[in-house]
Formats: C-alpha cells, sequence, structure tokens
C-alpha cells in the first residue's frame, strides 16, 4: 500500500516541511484542495456529507494550487505533486493548460493532476462561470488541454470552447495524468471516459468497491480497460490500522491521510513524527 499525504486545512508554512517529511519518509504523493473563493451563504448541497455541509469554511486556509506546487517542487526531488481535486471549470482552460505544463517542467514531471466538476453553484455564479454545463465544459477543458500539453499548434472549434491555431510551449512533458475526482455517477462515468485514475472522497469500504465497479465496467465498455488507470482512496475516520487492511485486502494500493487524522492538534514536528510512524507500520503490514 502507498501513502499519500493531503495538505488541506492546515497552516500554509507547514506545507513545505511536510511535503520534505512525507517525501524522507516514502510516501507517494502530496494532495492540495482547491477552491477558488467560498461564497459567504451557499445552500447545503455538498454530496459527500450528511448535512450538506463540507469540512471546511471561509476561514480555512486554502492556497493557490499552482503557486503552492511551483513551491514545492523546489522543496522536494521525488515525491509526486497533486491536485486533489482541482475545480477545473471554474478556470479559462488556457490558464489551467499553461499553469499545469509549467508545474511539470519545473517538478520534473511529478505532477498528478487531480481534477472535479465542482458541486457550489454559489462559487461558479461569484466568478461567472455556468454551473449547469459545467460537466460538460470541463469534458471539453481535458481534451484542449491534452492537446495543448503536445506543444503542437492547436485550434479547435468546439461546443463551447472556440479558437483559431495557438500553441503553448515547451510541452507539458510527460503529459501529467488527468485523474478524475467525485463518488456521484456523473463522476465515475467521467473518470471512466477520460480519465487516467479515479480520486474518491472520503467513503466507505463498500462505496469505494462499488464505484470501482462502476468504473470498471465503463472502461471495459468502452474499450479502455487496457490504459493504466490508478485510484487513490481517501479513508474516513477512525484511521485504523484495521480499516487500512481492509482497504488493502480488497485490492486498494493507494490510500491518502490527512495531517489532523495522524495527529488532531499537533505542530508540524508531531505530524511528520507521526506520518513516519505510519509508513513503518504501513511497510510491515
Amino acid at each position: 500500500m502507498r501513502l499519500s499525504l493531503n495538505l488541506f486545512g492546515i497552516p500554509m508554512d507547514r506545507y513545505a516541511p511536510l511535503a520534505v517529511a512525507a517525501e524522507r519518509s516514502g510516501y507517494d504523493a502530496v494532495w492540495l484542495s482547491d477552491h477558488l473563493v467560498t461564497p459567504v451563504e451557499y445552500a447545503a448541497t455538498y454530496p459527500y456529507s450528511s448535512t450538506g455541509r463540507p469540512g471546511y469554511d471561509g476561514g480555512t486556509p486554502l492556497a493557490d494550487v499552482w503557486a503552492t506546487l511551483g513551491y514545492l517542487a523546489a522543496a522536494t526531488r521525488t515525491i509526486h505533486l497533486a491536485t486533489g481535486v482541482y475545480i477545473l471549470p471554474l478556470r479559462n482552460p488556457f490558464v489551467t493548460a499553461r499553469a499545469a505544463a509549467t508545474v511539470q517542467q519545473l517538478s520534473g514531471g511529478r505532477l498528478v493532476f487531480g481534477v472535479g466538476a465542482g458541486w457550489m453553484r454559489e462559487e461558479f455564479d461569484a466568478v461567472g462561470e455556468s454551473f449547469e454545463n459545467r460537466g460538460a465544459r470541463m469534458d471539453e477543458i481535458v481534451a484542449i488541454m491534452r492537446r495543448l500539453w503536445s506543444g503542437e499548434p492547436v485550434a479547435h472549434e468546439g461546443t463551447h470552447y472556440r479558437f483559431a491555431t495557438v500553441q503553448l510551449s515547451p510541452a507539458a512533458e510527460p503529459p501529467p495524468p488527468v485523474i478524475v475526482g467525485g463518488l456521484t455517477a456523473p463522476a465515475l462515468q467521467r473518470a471512466a471516459r477520460i480519465g487516467d485514475g479515479w480520486f474518491a472522497p472520503a467513503s466507505s469500504l463498500d462505496d469505494a468497491v462499488a464505484a470501482r465497479t462502476t468504473i470498471d465496467a465503463e472502461r471495459r465498455r468502452l474499450g479502455r480497460d487496457h490504459l493504466p488507470f490508478r485510484i487513490w482512496v481517501r479513508l474516513g475516520n477512525p484511521w485504523s490500522a484495521a480499516e487500512r487492511a481492509r482497504f488493502r485486502d480488497a485490492g486498494f494500493e493507494d490510500v491518502t491521510v490527512f495531517p489532523k487524522q495522524l495527529v488532531p492538534d499537533g505542530d508540524t514536528a508531531a505530524v511528520a513524527e507521526a506520518m513516519e510512524r505510519l509508513a513503518g507500520e504501513v511497510a510491515r503490514a
């Protein structure tokens, strides 16, 4: 089982020390969560909570993904740098493609680009993007970015985006894998259809297995089951060895942990120590 660290919800001055500690302890990736803005008032429609409320508010520190990943690329050497997940249809595809290609270049090819369609209508309203067609736009943006990352001249005539021939240089080498997040039916179908992997929200083992089964069946139907595909799961609480073993025995190889799951109120040193201890436990299991 491979471990990853999600830096969500902690002060930004801990990002680099914990990323370095994760790399030293053999973690595979460090993940950043994303929101562009947090409306003060919004409907309780978060799909992965019984209350409809997410685990953050306007005061939760959320860093700009691309600036932070560039910073972490300079602080580390081997660990993957991941977005978990970037709300793709909130942004212009050219801006996102350029930023992702830059991080891929600066990090030596370590970007894992996790993307999602978003769930908060009010956030889309605030930045002037359509909420209703976000899924269709997301599909088109992924196709556009993959062509732009080639470094070759690209023109596009699509449903939502149209542009004459442009070129993005340097190319993103290698093209970053696009990992689709979410547990809804459209998210699972999208992961199977256009994704190089799936990033799960915190979920039970039964839900994770059911989602994987759905994705696998759809990939077979589409003739994509021969392509590489990687799954990251996130365990809820309690974060126990027994629960990890259940996921491992079910065939899940990548699991993501949050600092507050390891040490609820610990400082950077305490979290780093707990991360190292966890890595040892997983290696011995």
